[in-house]
């Protein structure tokens, strides 16, 4: 069974809760991202999701414990759970690119973005735009914000202020996102010609033999 403070790959102690890797078998500790958690299985996910617990009991201000036990809850698809750490890590770490982009995934819950609130998707907006500020080097940052604004503000027949989908898209052309990433933006955000968003995307797969998964 899984105790406190153990590497949920190997099971080796680890005495350090700042440790980036596990120092027996060399696994990153923290995911960043769903790319991260993209070939695990339930039963992985959840030692992850024990090891991030253990940490956050011990400092409620751990932001990348509190980020990794997010994209488990969101992987797992406990929406709620997974909006409340990325809000978390938002007023911790406030310049934290990704905390925005997965709040929003974590809040679309799975919803056609046409039907969402006035007030919802002005947030998202605003939290999208502040992720690509931060980082406008990840494709799905600006996709996601593309969806929005298209089929949010343009089919309800609203304003949209500047830049538009199609700015957004062409920005995007050739553009290289992980499959893992680009996968589950395919799943859980619904559009209108959800197809389309995704044509001139490079898919790249993760490297199997990454040295988290060793």
């Amino acid at each position: 069974m899984l105790s406190s403070r153990e590497c949920p790959d190997c099971f080796a102690a680890i005495e350090d809760s700042s440790a980036q890797r596990c120092g027996y078998c060399g696994s990153e500790l923290f995911k960043d991202s769903l790319a991260d958690l993209g070939q695990f299985d339930p039963d992985e996910i959840k030692k992850y999701l024990k090891f991030y617990t253990t940490l956050i009991n011990e400092d409620a201000h751990h932001t990348e414990a509190l980020r990794g036990l997010g994209l488990c809850y969101l992987k797992m698809g406990i929406y709620p759970l997974a909006q409340q750490q990325f809000e978390q890590v938002i007023e911790i770490a406030p310049d934290d690119a990704p905390a925005y982009y997965y709040y929003v995934l974590a809040s679309v819950k799975g919803r056609r973005l046409k039907t969402l609130r006035l007030s919802e998707a002005r947030l998202f907006e605003q939290y999208l735009l502040t992720a690509l500020q931060l980082d406008n080097q990840a494709p799905q940052y600006r996709l996601l914000l593309a969806m929005l604004k298209r089929d949010y503000y343009e089919v309800n027949g609203m304003k949209v202020s500047p830049p538009n989908a199609a700015e957004l898209l062409k920005d995007l052309y050739l553009k290289e996102i992980d499959e893992e990433e680009a996968k589950y933006l395919e799943k859980s955000v619904k559009v209108s010609g959800q197809e389309e968003y995704f044509k001139g995307l490079s898919k790249k797969k993760r490297d199997s033999t990454d040295t988290d998964r060793q």
